[in-house]
């Protein structure tokens, strides 16, 4: 709120600079064409000679209408272009504003004329960039669930016309197929639905006084025969002293268990550790924070790839479970956002892969 406020700040004297400008250029041509005229008729009336004066004064009086109606022809001149420098700038903002709103993200505008306009065409141009980049990302969107989709649903065809064809018995085997990519599929909408949902801050927090040591010690039992089954040990790491957090301990533990369930599935298999620790603050930060970092071997991470790692469906190497949507990291992220927390990831060949998120933490007793 407060940086909305500071940006409408900064861009109201732009606005009313240009008014201002805008309104001095006005009132002088205004006051340029009723002094051009009035020197006219002045002209006029002196080569008439209505006013019965001597040819010197009428001399002079014809000079200075001369000089006056130049000035005045050019002070027009000057200040017509530097109307054009308005109006041309402010007209190509207007047909782009147009080809944007019937969908052309594409359209651009020159930064050209006064500093109020440049400026101005610089914001447009972010704002378009901005369009664009949005629209890209919702095709990209659109496409990455169609291929989530498409998988478990031609699964659910080929099982189920095969029961019905008679070319699959109708047992057990087949009947847990169907519900495994039933679940599937309802995993994968939830999914998103929770990602909509924390994307457009509508995700409503349960938060209660929870001691994040035992969380983190309930959420490795959860997935204790998942590692097994991976041939994977999976071990917990609590702090000497209670750390005591107002979070949504569901929210939390999905959180974790993402980041467990991204381990568990990477093509290295090693050891997973799950550590919850004070963190190390700054000496003249006040906030007390809890870290929960989530540590294992696997293929070490470019930089130029952490930097995406969190975005939706992205992968930085195949899949190796298939039931793992791509959405899990983007959750956790938004998840640990959500309470007031930062969520990093560093990867190096000697140490390994690391996620870690901090919370902010009640007291520590």
């Amino acid at each position: 709120m407060r940086s909305a406020q500071a940006r409408s700040a900064r861009q109201a004297p732009v606005t009313r600079g240009t008014l201002l400008r805008l309104g001095l250029y006005w009132g002088t041509i205004v006051v340029l064409a009723v002094g051009s005229c009035t020197l006219t008729f002045w002209l006029l009336a002196s080569n008439s000679n209505l006013f019965n004066i001597g040819a010197q004064e009428l001399f002079f009086v014809r000079a200075v209408g001369l000089i006056a109606l130049a000035l005045g022809a050019a002070g027009i001149f000057f200040i017509v272009g530097a109307l054009r420098r308005v109006t041309v700038p402010t007209r190509d903002m207007m047909e782009s504003a147009e080809r944007i709103a019937h969908g052309d993200y594409s359209a651009r505008v020159r930064e050209q004329g006064p500093r109020e306009l440049r400026s101005l065409a610089r914001s447009f141009n972010h704002m378009a960039e901005q369009l664009n980049n949005n629209e890209s990302e919702r095709r990209t969107l659109i496409a990455n669930i169609a291929n989530e989709l498409r998988t478990p649903l031609t699964m659910l065809k080929e099982n189920i016309e095969g029961l019905l064809d008679g070319n699959f018995a109708r047992d057990d085997a087949h009947m847990n197929m169907i519900l495994g990519e039933t679940i599937r599929l309802s995993n994968l909408v939830e999914e998103m639905r929770m990602l909509a949902l924390a994307e457009s801050s509508g995700l409503i927090l349960q938060r209660e006084l929870t001691d994040l040591n035992t969380l983190v010690q309930e959420t490795v039992e959860l997935y204790h025969r998942d590692a097994s089954d991976h041939n994977i040990g999976l071990h917990a790491v609590v702090s000497e002293t209670p750390l005591i957090a107002m979070v949504d301990p569901a929210r939390i533990q999905q959180a974790i268990g993402n980041l467990i369930e991204h381990a568990l599935n990477a093509p290295l298999k090693s050891d997973i550790r799950v550590e919850v620790s004070e963190a190390n603050t700054l000496p003249d930060d006040p906030t007390d924070l809890a870290q929960i970092e989530i540590a294992y071997r696997a293929a070490v991470i470019a930089p130029d790839q952490i930097a995406n790692y969190f975005d939706r469906f992205y992968q930085q190497t195949p899949r190796e479970n298939e039931d793992e949507s791509g959405l899990g990291l983007a959750i956790a992220k938004l998840l640990v956002q959500a309470h007031g927390g930062d969520i990093s990831i560093s990867s190096d060949a000697r140490r390994g892969t690391q996620f870690r998120f901090t919370l902010p933490i009640e007291y520590i007793e």
